[in-house]
């Protein structure tokens, strides 16, 4: 198989772009929760191509949606790296990934703490560890249908402000972890000048206060955002749009847009666009 099919099966480059060992992909966006508190987000990804397999390292930045309150889950802005890689055998592509992460949460303001300053430390990490099996499956020339399952393991911390009758508020943090899963399927429809896809996917996590999933190279990876939320179990139905636009040979421009329905805590909708460049 080769690294042109690769990239196709990770929906990373449109029909008819040439193989090429190095490519650099950078994006961003925004997502809500809701209709309300927009979290935006940005990303910068390398890949190395070797034969049928690749690697990859990353970076993403996003902020944490909503006010902070007194009792709640903070907001908080996140830093994460991630490290994996993949291999193609036949139809079949492998991947797998490893990320860490900081975390600095927002405390609330003297109007919710009765006047008084928070004062404690406001930063915490996280810890993920997922992978997906895709299946490239070519329709014809200009088609590709690309079902897929997706496994994860998350470490989040999080922090809750208390306010005690007397003295400083404080922070409490605890750290949430659970499995995420989703199994989902991708259609594109390929032309020498791009791509247009579409993107439906199930989804279930044993605890929505731990998903974290910016890690995957997957589309899937771009909704939801980390979610302020209680440890509780869930499950919801993923689907969007995806695009790309062949500018040269090195250069490719791409958006998707990709929504929730029946998430528990609000619907979640994640829109972003980016720009490849191969080397």
């Amino acid at each position: 198989m080769s690294p042109r099919h690769l990239i196709w099966a990770l929906a990373l480059w449109p029909a008819g772009a040439s193989a090429s060992d190095w490519s650099l992909s950078l994006s961003g966006g925004i997502a809500t929760v809701a209709g309300e508190g927009g979290q935006p987000f940005a990303s910068a990804t390398i890949y190395r191509y070797v034969g049928a397999g690749f690697v990859r390292a990353g970076a993403t930045w996003f902020d944490g949606e909503g006010d902070p309150d007194v009792a709640e889950p903070l907001p908080a802005q996140t830093r994460q790296v991630t490290f994996g890689g993949g291999y193609q055998a036949g139809r079949i592509l492998l991947d797998a990934y490893v990320t860490l992460g900081s975390r600095d949460f927002t405390p609330p303001g003297p109007d919710r703490t009765n006047g008084r300053i928070v004062r404690a430390e406001t930063d915490g990490g996280l810890f993920t560890l997922g992978g997906s099996v895709t299946l490239d499956a070519p329709v014809g020339d200009r088609w590709l249908v690309a079902p897929f399952l997706s496994l994860s393991y998350s470490e989040v911390d999080t922090a809750r402000t208390l306010v005690p009758q007397a003295g400083d508020p404080v922070i409490v943090k605890s750290r949430e972890s659970g499995l995420t899963g989703i199994a989902g399927l991708s259609a594109e429809r390929l032309w020498e000048g791009g791509s247009l896809g579409v993107y439906l996917a199930g989804a279930a996590t044993s605890n929505r206060a731990s998903i974290n999933r910016q890690g995957s190279g997957l589309l899937a990876a771009r909704t939801p955002q980390l979610i302020r939320a209680e440890d509780e179990k869930d499950g919801w139905v993923e689907y969007g749009l995806s695009g790309s636009i062949r500018l040269s040979d090195a250069l490719t421009l791409d958006a998707a847009l990709v929504r929730t329905a029946g998430f528990s805590r609000g619907e979640t909708t994640s829109a972003s666009a980016g720009i490849g460049i191969r080397f």
